[in-house]
């Protein structure tokens, strides 16, 4: 893994939410790419700061994030979560763009936000 890729920030391409057994939530986030280190911690130190979801345990695999532990009766969970997403990229450090490789096409690092 080089320096690049644990910097780059992803695009949002789809968010959906499902119920658990146990009465609780889990929000899937699809993004374009895989997130890096710093772009997962970042959102969980996000969810920890956001009202009424400080207790949600986010995991990253792959091209998603899973948000596990949503209260489904929080009004306007979805747009917390969008919030938080943007606020995970603007607070992981910026791609390095004085390198001589561009950024792949299928992961730039600009943000865009996606209705649930």
């Amino acid at each position: 893994m080089n320096q690049r890729e644990g910097t780059i920030q992803p695009k949002v391409l789809r968010l959906e939410t499902m119920p658990l057994d146990c009465g609780e939530r889990v929000v899937v986030v699809e993004l374009d790419c895989a997130p890096g280190k710093a772009w997962a911690k970042a959102l969980k130190r996000v969810l920890a700061s956001t009202d009424g979801l400080e207790s949600v345990r986010p995991r990253c695999d792959g091209r998603f994030v899973y948000i596990i532990g949503v209260d489904p009766t929080l009004r306007g969970y979805a747009n917390r979560i969008h919030h938080a997403l943007a606020a995970a990229s603007e607070r992981s450090p910026a791609p390095d763009t004085s390198g001589a490789s561009a950024p792949t096409p299928s992961c730039s690092p600009a943000w865009s936000a996606v209705s649930p």
